[in-house]
């Protein structure tokens, strides 16, 4: 019993010797532990609190290498649009109104040097429709040949507007929009199915259109003359300005010696001789001689109004197209100048 009671009494002294020692531990007596059982003592590093613990373990922040300054690109330079044609009022002179003769019914006596000379009143730099192409004898058409046969609607007459005066508006109109002018081309049938009356209704036809179009500054009437021998036969009235048959041009202009208004048509004379002037350069011989009437022709309507007989009854189409061409191409350098 009594070794029982002595062994009892030595393991109660080993747990309470146990319990000191981790007392010791927590309360930071290690050294004296190391002490009591001979060992040495044993530096601990001081406990770093939560905060540097934390900024231990943040890792640093990666700051991205600031970008070099580029230098600056230099602009392209702006391409210049390459200049185009420029074009200068044509320039005529008093040996050119000697060359061009005045005929007709009129008996007026106009100085065609001074109306030549005087710079024209017509603005084409309008944006819209300058010129206006009208036919008042809108059937008028010419002599058949092979390849250009049509329906007559009368005698030399046809409404088919591939073989009449319209085709050569279609011609003329053409080659103004291929050189920037804009252009209206009335093709409606004027003198048919009643030829008598035709003036008038196209009076209003072009009134119609002024009022519509307010930049319009001229207009141009295309017939087809009429020409006979003493039989009774067509006749052909034919130049031959580059070595090819072409129907002859005739320019006419009307007057207020009629009686009706015309205040402007000394303007559209002017105009007249200019385009005839530009035409005996390009065309010698081509044109007849200007043809000054007593009746207005529907011309008070703008400064810029003009007939034009394009060949004669006994011309063909082939000869009528040709000329047209020609009288375009004048058109083109009395409206926009002459490229300089």
């Amino acid at each position: 019993m009594k070794n029982s009671s002595i062994e009892n009494r030595f393991c109660m002294s080993l747990v309470a010797f146990a319990v000191i020692v981790r007392l010791l531990l927590a309360t930071g007596a290690a050294a004296a532990v190391d002490e009591a059982f001979g060992r040495a003592p044993q530096v601990q590093a001081p406990e770093p609190d939560i905060l540097t613990l934390e900024i231990l373990a943040a890792p640093e922040p990666i700051v991205p290498p600031e970008p070099e300054p580029q230098p600056e690109a230099e602009p392209e330079p702006a391409s210049e649009p390459e200049p185009g044609p420029t074009y200068t009022p044509p320039v005529f002179s008093a040996e050119e109104a000697d060359g061009i003769r005045i005929a007709g019914a009129c008996s007026y006596t106009p100085d065609k040097q001074t109306l030549l000379l005087q710079p024209s009143s017509l603005d084409f730099q309008q944006d819209g429709p300058t010129v206006l192409i009208v036919h008042t004898h809108s059937s008028e058409a010419y002599t058949m040949e092979a390849g250009f046969e049509y329906p007559e609607s009368d005698e030399l007459r046809t409404q088919d507007s591939r073989y009449s005066v319209i085709r050569i508006g279609d011609e003329i109109a053409q080659i103004l929009q291929d050189a920037g002018i804009e252009v209206l081309h009335d093709t409606e049938p004027n003198d048919y199915p009643n030829y008598n009356g035709a003036y008038e209704r196209m009076r209003q036809t072009i009134e119609g259109y002024l009022a519509a179009y307010p930049t319009i500054q001229m207009v141009l009437d295309l017939h087809r003359d009429a020409a006979e021998d003493a039989g009774g036969v067509p006749v052909a009235l034919t130049a031959y300005p580059d070595g090819e048959a072409c129907a002859e041009l005739m320019l006419v202009v009307g007057t207020d010696e009629g009686g009706l208004p015309h205040p402007d048509w000394q303007e559209n004379l002017a105009n007249a001789l200019k385009l005839q002037a530009l035409l005996n350069r390009s065309a010698p011989g081509l044109c007849r001689d200007l043809d000054l009437r007593t009746e207005r022709f529907n011309q008070h309507e703008t400064p810029g109004s003009l007939l034009v007989e394009v060949g004669a009854s006994g011309n063909t189409l082939a000869e009528a197209l040709r000329s047209a061409r020609i009288l375009a191409n004048a058109l083109v350098k009395l409206i926009r100048g002459e490229e300089a």
